[in-house]
């Protein structure tokens, strides 16, 4: 079995979905009306910040709503999509569209090698999203754009709270790694939470920039 912690010897594995949790599960089909919205919701959201960054970057630049708009993006690709690309390795990301996605991958990395998966985030992946704090905290948005921003900054926070307690039980194991254990599927659960919520937050945001940059 090639090691899926390893940046150039990662090929999909078959996954194997982790225990369910019918709450989270019922706060995601509210919240997109099922899964085939939030599958397509994930879609439209990759082809749209790819392209609301070309046309803020064709922009004049002066409106206040596109000097935020490359920034937060900016942010989204330097950070968030940064640090996924280094804990998932080998992953594509374009096609990791949902939550349950995200828990197979995880949980993939951690049954090959718990410790090594665990290293590889700690001292490698999560500078990113540590980077990402600063200047989100620095931002000076408009009323109107506050909301999501306090939204896109609560998710990065519980995103690092949940990859750090994740990667302390990690620490711990005195056995084999256990997706379906209900300490690992909480954990991970949170991750994969924090992720969504961020996307969501993301997509709300440029929603309200393009409306005005397109004034």
């Amino acid at each position: 079995m090639t090691d899926p912690n390893s940046p150039g010897g990662w090929a999909p594995l078959g996954s194997q979905p982790s225990a369910p949790q019918p709450s989270f599960e019922d706060e995601e089909r509210a919240m997109k009306s099922g899964r085939g919205k939030m599958i397509a919701f994930g879609l439209v959201v990759i082809l749209a910040v790819g392209g609301l960054m070309a046309f803020l970057m064709t922009s004049g630049g002066t409106n206040e709503y596109g000097n935020i708009g490359r920034q937060i993006n900016g942010m989204r690709t330097g950070n968030f999509d940064e640090f996924w690309t280094c804990a998932l390795p080998r992953a594509n990301l374009r096609t990791i569209t949902n939550n349950q996605q995200i828990r197979d991958e995880i949980h993939e990395r951690a049954r090959f090698s718990a410790s090594r998966y665990a290293q590889l985030v700690r001292t490698t992946c999560m500078s990113n999203l540590n980077d990402h704090v600063q200047p989100l905290d620095q931002l000076m948005p408009s009323d109107d754009l506050q909301p999501g921003i306090d939204a896109l900054r609560a998710s990065l926070r519980a995103l690092i709270d949940g990859w750090t307690a994740y990667l302390a039980y990690l620490d711990g194991l005195d056995g084999a790694y256990d997706a379906e254990s209900p300490q690992a599927s909480t954990l991970v659960g949170n991750i994969a939470r924090a992720w969504f919520d961020y996307k969501v937050a993301h997509g709300q945001l440029n929603d309200i920039i393009r409306t005005h940059v397109a004034e």
